[in-house]
């Protein structure tokens, strides 16, 4: 059953590793239709008129292709001054809350966010400007949530181990601190 386990956590890993690869790669190129937007009225006096529409959807993507590697290794935003204050004696019971409000929250997400992606793929939505097809960038919304709902209820049913949080002088400096003298 541990092998099971964690050959589970593995899986749930990659999949939301992969998916935050293409969140990294829709940045680079949020930031290189910016720059080839910008370069071609700068110097050639016309606009790239695909920028709006593909950067909009490149940064939803982003958030939801995010959403899956930061629950896996909870690194969430938390607010804790309430987690805190009751942690000593009421900590079990507030972690499985917290996963039983992540398991009903992101359970309906995804079964609002199945038919609103049928709709688009059934009628072939295209964008006004650059009429890309709309249906493969709103796929990414139920991929993302459903694999946050699975991430939040292995954790719930024990499949995943619980979140840790540690304090905030644990976590990594972004630059080590200047010593003077």
């Amino acid at each position: 059953m541990r092998a099971a386990r964690k050959y589970f956590a593995q899986g749930l890993e990659v999949l939301a590793l992969a998916m935050a690869l293409l969140a990294s790669l829709a940045m680079v190129g949020i930031v290189a239709i910016i720059v080839t937007g910008v370069t071609m009225r700068r110097f050639f006096n016309t606009p790239l008129h695909i920028t709006e529409d593909v950067v909009g959807l490149m940064l939803s993507a982003v958030l939801f292709l995010g959403l899956p590697l930061v629950t896996f290794r909870s690194q969430h935003v938390r607010v804790s001054i309430v987690a805190e204050a009751l942690k000593a004696r009421f900590d079990t019971a507030m972690r499985i809350a917290a996963m039983l409000v992540g398991v009903l929250f992101f359970g309906w997400i995804l079964l609002e966010s199945i038919p609103w992606f049928e709709f688009a793929w059934k009628r072939g939505l295209k964008t006004e400007t650059a009429r890309l097809l709309l249906y493969p960038w709103m796929a990414v919304l139920p991929l993302s949530i459903g694999l946050t709902w699975v991430i939040y209820l292995a954790r719930l049913l024990g499949l995943l181990d619980a979140e840790r949080h540690g304090k905030l002088e644990e976590l990594p400096t972004i630059a080590p601190a200047q010593k003077d003298g």
